[in-house]
């Protein structure tokens, strides 16, 4: 009796490691299915050209688990066009650098990795956060267990790779050094510059003079050009940064700012192509007409002209109008 309860004493306890041992195996593969993936995703991080990757929500939780003895920085950013956001577009270009320059550095490539995380295929990640706005760049040490993760401020610190770089650097304990890249374009632009200016000074030089005392209609036009242009706007955009064009409702393309205070780039184009034509109609009708011999092109030349230079004026009532609906005046349209 005795050796029957010892052998089923035996048997129930086999039978109850063996259900346990059952119930581990799913888990065991899940971690063993995740900790795979992992790492083929470190392996396409670490093989980038640019340093890092686009990754979905699913990668997102995949890469930034534990355990992993590297440290991973995400950027939660929105750059596809879909919803603007001018200072996700303005930090993308420092981003690209500095992923670049680390994933290059042989010394720290293997202690930190560099994600983008877009709001199109992450709005998860951004609800998970409770974030509402960006971007947002957190950085998620190392370690075996989890640890509170390190946002970077860009309100107090800005948006240069520098800072980002200075502000890694505190908080992995690297000493990784950023190199601002040399601005190639500038180079060129530069000696371009400087070289048509030598070859102009050495081949027009002679006759500078010439230009001041016998090209009256040149300057007029010169001058009349410059007016034109700074009139327009052309400062303005310069000192702002106006941006060239803007996408309205239903994503097409909207080449007036609303209010006197705004305008963009192609505004200030289409404002001195008007001015322009209405300059050279008062010209025609001031010069041009009245220097005709014949009476029949010269009353043809003030119909013309005056229909032309009242129409453009106009055009440019109603550029006005479109800006601001209370604009008062109005000619033709």
């Amino acid at each position: 009796m005795r050796t029957t309860l010892a052998s089923m004493a035996r048997i129930a306890l086999f039978a109850l490691l063996s259900l346990l041992a059952l119930s581990y195996l799913p888990s065991t593969f899940a971690q063993r299915n995740a900790s795979k993936d992992q790492a083929s995703l470190f392996k396409r991080i670490q093989s980038s050209s640019a340093g890092y990757i686009d990754i979905d929500a699913s990668e997102f939780s995949t890469i930034t688990s534990y355990p992993r003895d590297y440290a991973v920085t995400a950027l939660l950013t929105t750059t596809d066009g879909r919803i603007k956001c001018p200072p996700c577009t303005a930090f993308q270009p420092e981003f690209d650098k500095l992923t670049a320059q680390w994933n290059r550095n042989r010394a720290v490539k293997g202690k930190n990795i560099f994600v983008k995380v877009e709001y199109s295929r992450g709005q998860s990640v951004f609800a998970q956060f409770q974030l509402q706005h960006a971007p947002v760049l957190y950085t998620f040490p190392a370690g075996a267990t989890g640890k509170d993760m390190h946002s970077f401020d860009f309100t107090d610190r800005g948006f240069g790779a520098a800072e980002v770089a200075s502000h890694l650097n505190s908080i992995l304990g690297t000493r990784f050094s950023y190199k601002q890249p040399i601005n190639r374009k500038l180079v060129v632009g530069s000696i371009t510059g400087v070289i048509t200016l030598v070859g102009a000074i050495f081949f027009i030089g002679p006759h500078i003079s010439a230009l001041f005392t016998s090209s009256k209609p040149i300057w007029m036009l010169l001058s009349i050009g410059s007016m034109i242009i700074f009139t327009s706007g052309h400062m303005w955009n310069s000192i702002r940064g106006a941006p060239y064009i803007a996408m309205g409702q239903g994503g097409k393309p909207e080449y007036f700012a609303g209010g006197f205070q705004n305008q963009y780039g192609v505004e200030t184009q289409i404002v001195a192509a008007i001015y322009s034509l209405l300059a050279f109609s008062f010209i025609a009708l001031t010069v041009l007409v009245p220097a005709q011999r014949d009476p029949t092109r010269q009353r043809a030349g003030v119909y013309v002209w005056s229909a032309i230079f009242l129409a453009t004026f106009s055009l440019l009532f109603y550029v006005f109008r479109t800006k601001n609906p209370s604009y008062p005046f109005r000619l033709f349209f």
